[in-house]
Order: C-alpha cells, then sequence, then structure tokens
C-alpha cells in the first residue's frame, strides 16, 4: 500500500474522485443493549426527585408544578397537592425550570434520526461509533446512522460553510479540512476509523492518517435522509438534541429511557433533562403559503408584474426545496413557537457561475445572514429567530445583470 505523510497530504490540492468503493463497517449490525426489557410494554410510572416544570398542552394551557414520572404514554405532574396525569397526545412541551445550561464538548455527532449529541469522546471503528455524551452512559450506533461528525464548536467564521456541505447528499464520505483564513476544504473518499487524534482515511486508494487538529469534521456519504418529524425530542443541559420514537419508562431507576429508533436505545439523567417536546418539532418552509413574493429584472421592461412573476418568481422544487431567480424575495410569517431557521443555499444546477449576486436572509426587515456565493460550493446557515415575527428570503441580483443569477434553498425550515 502507498504510504505519504501528513504534510504532504495538506499540501495537496483539492482532489475529486469518481472511484466507487464498499465503505468499511457501515453495514455491520451492532447488538442492541437491554433489548428484551425495551420491548415489554410499560404501565408502572417512575417516581422521581423533585424537578420544577412548566407544561404546555396542545390547547395553549400552561401549567406549573413538579414533574413527577412518566409511562409509555402519560407525563405525570404534581400541581396544586395532587398528582395529574397528562397524556402525550394532549402536550406541547414540558420544560425545566431550575436548570443551568452546561458548557457542551467541542465535539458533535448528527445521527440520521435527526439527533445532534455533543460528545466528550469518540470512537469509530469495525464495531460502530461510540459515542461518550458528559455524565450519561455511553451510546454505540452503526455507522450507518450517522449523518456528520464535527471537531469544533460551531463558529461564524465557518458554519455557513460546514452547514452547506454537511447537508448536501453526496455517494461518498467526506473529511472536511480547516484551512488557513478559515477556508473549509472538502476531500471526498472512505472514513474507515476515527480515535482520540486521528481520522484513518482512504483517499483515491491512498491511506492517511489525517490529524483532527487540523479537521472541522466528517460527513459520511449515502443518502440524506432525515426524520423530520419525530415523535419527541429532547434537549438536555449540554444542548444534545435526541430525537426520539418513543419514551420508556423504567421499572424503577432514575435514568429516563429512550428509544432513538427500532434499534437504538439510551439512557438520560432525569436532572440534565432541560426540554420535551412531544409535537413536531419541524415546518418546511416550501409548503407554507408566502405573505408576500417579487420579482424585478435587471432591466426596465413593460411587462406587468405579475406576469413577470408568474413565470420567473420564485417556485418550489420537490416536497422540501425552493428555487429563486436574481432578484425575487419571499416572506414568510414566523410562529413564535419556532426558535430557529435553517437551510442550505447553493447556484442553480444548471446555471454556472455568471455574475455576482448576494443571498439575505430578513428577520423583521433587518438582514442576519447574508452571504455571497462567488462559486457552487454550498452555504448554510442556523439562525435564531429572537421572537420575529417575518421572515424574508432574497437574492440580490449584484448589479452586473441577472444571467445565471439562479439559486437554490435546499430544505429552508422552521424548528422549534
Amino acid at each position: 500500500m502507498c504510504e505519504i505523510t501528513s504534510q504532504q497530504f495538506w499540501l495537496r490540492t483539492t482532489v475529486r474522485s469518481t472511484a466507487a468503493g464498499p465503505k468499511i463497517a457501515k453495514e455491520k449490525s451492532l447488538p442492541t443493549l437491554f433489548a428484551a426489557q425495551w420491548l415489554l410494554p410499560i404501565a408502572q410510572a417512575l417516581t422521581l426527585a423533585v424537578l420544577p416544570v412548566v407544561v404546555e398542552t396542545t390547547d395553549g394551557k400552561k401549567l406549573r408544578g413538579e414533574f413527577s414520572g412518566i409511562t409509555a404514554d402519560k407525563l405525570l405532574i404534581t400541581a396544586d397537592g395532587s398528582v395529574q396525569e397528562l397524556p402525550f397526545n394532549s402536550l406541547l412541551s414540558m420544560e425545566n425550570t431550575d436548570y443551568t445550561p452546561k458548557v457542551a464538548p467541542a465535539t458533535s455527532v448528527a445521527l440520521a434520526n435527526g439527533s445532534k449529541i455533543f460528545t466528550g469522546e469518540l470512537k469509530l471503528d469495525d464495531d460502530g461509533v461510540l459515542i461518550q455524551p458528559r455524565r450519561q452512559a455511553p451510546l454505540r450506533t452503526a455507522v450507518k446512522q450517522v449523518r456528520w461528525i464535527r471537531f469544533r464548536k460551531s463558529a461564524s467564521e465557518t458554519d455557513a460553510q460546514w452547514l452547506g456541505l454537511s447537508n448536501v447528499e453526496n455517494n461518498r464520505d467526506t473529511l472536511v479540512i480547516r484551512r488557513p483564513g478559515n477556508r473549509l476544504d472538502a476531500q471526498q473518499g472512505i472514513i474507515l476509523s476515527v480515535n482520540d487524534t486521528t481520522v484513518d482515511f482512504d483517499l483515491d486508494g491512498t491511506r492517511i492518517n489525517a490529524p483532527i487538529n487540523q479537521l472541522e469534521g466528517l460527513i459520511f456519504g449515502g443518502k440524506l435522509d432525515i426524520d423530520e418529524t419525530p415523535s419527541v425530542r429532547i434537549t438536555d443541559v449540554y444542548g444534545s438534541i435526541w430525537s426520539l420514537s418513543q419514551i420508556k419508562s423504567g421499572d424503577g431507576s432514575k435514568p429516563l429511557q429512550i428509544q432513538l429508533d427500532e434499534s437504538l436505545q439510551h439512557t438520560l439523567p432525569i436532572e440534565q433533562i432541560a426540554r420535551i417536546e412531544w409535537s413536531s418539532g419541524i415546518r418546511m418552509l416550501a409548503e407554507e403559503r408566502p405573505t408576500a413574493s417579487e420579482f424585478k429584472t435587471y432591466l426596465s421592461t413593460k411587462v406587468a408584474p405579475t406576469l413577470l412573476e408568474r413565470f420567473f418568481g420564485p417556485q418550489r422544487e420537490g416536497k422540501t426545496d425552493l428555487v429563486f431567480n436574481g432578484g425575487s424575495t419571499l416572506e414568510y410569517r414566523l410562529d413564535p413557537k419556532f426558535k430557529k431557521f435553517a437551510g442550505t443555499v447553493v447556484r442553480g444546477r444548471t446555471s454556472g457561475v455568471t455574475g455576482k449576486l448576494t443571498v439575505n436572509v430578513k428577520l423583521d426587515g433587518e438582514v442576519v445572514w447574508s452571504e455571497e456565493l462567488p462559486d457552487t460550493q454550498p452555504r448554510g446557515f442556523e439562525l435564531e429567530t429572537n421572537g420575529a415575527r417575518r421572515v424574508l428570503l432574497e437574492v440580490d441580483l449584484g448589479g452586473d445583470g441577472d444571467v445565471g443569477d439562479t439559486i437554490l434553498f435546499l430544505r429552508p425550515r422552521f424548528i422549534k
């Protein structure tokens, strides 16, 4: 096998490969822990220590009390001296009113079911991926269930590039290198293993040990199929988001037992729960009706604005995406229950790069995200809404005409 040094690797320019090959360990099945007890019907509540909470129901009411337990389909709250049983289908959320957010580890892992987990330690080998959330039991999952691993904390200098790369579907794995000037360089190949200091990566048949301290992260290839409507979402005090198919009580033990998917379970300490949401935490923008839409041509014309907008204004593509020509804007009402707005933008697949353009996102008329797209690389955003009531998407022509100025908004969405 041909070997090259790490220094030689980092001096290489970007390499693109079209070779296909099987991914090591991606299809290897993993044993699941405690499988038998997870399949048993649960009818007994879990009694827990005092935890002050506020619960919001689907009819808009708020109930303050103490979290007293949970069953397979009911939440137990002690309020006004009595225990109330609240069916899950009547709940929106439960929030811990007495917790202090903790400093999260730098490394985070995104799973295919929509979970995002901060981990202190991480290992990838033939047995799968071992994740170690802080002050929780370790979690082992198959590699095929992992969407990406990011070794660095979120930062404004690199978030747009990282979010763009991690939200675009690729057939091959991607090694994302941090270059000088906060530039991210994507190399495609096959991820073989990960330890404390290095990533073992196959780059065009050459095996490379890439130092983690020079990486932004790893993105696993395959179909971008993320469950946007989990039954339950739990946010813990470290900021991890656990997307669940089911909450399950235990047999008298304090940690909350949770089911992430058909094969993956975890235990979560009650004192680490910051918030539980029972309703869908995602709303796709493509499914919403805009409050305003506009298209302006670069050159003046006598054609009726309504006719121009019909032919060249923003359009829906598929179930989740939007297509904008340069000079287009769309505005939507923003439900205050949604706390974030996220998505990815990229040049149109057939337009090429022929002119300047800028994509703006505005909240209540103020620009909160602006990105020029001088190339075909995607850029992403994940913005706090901060109570805004309207969001506007805008593609600015850049002053040099509108030829080739087509933008795709990939999966723009509101997040609770």
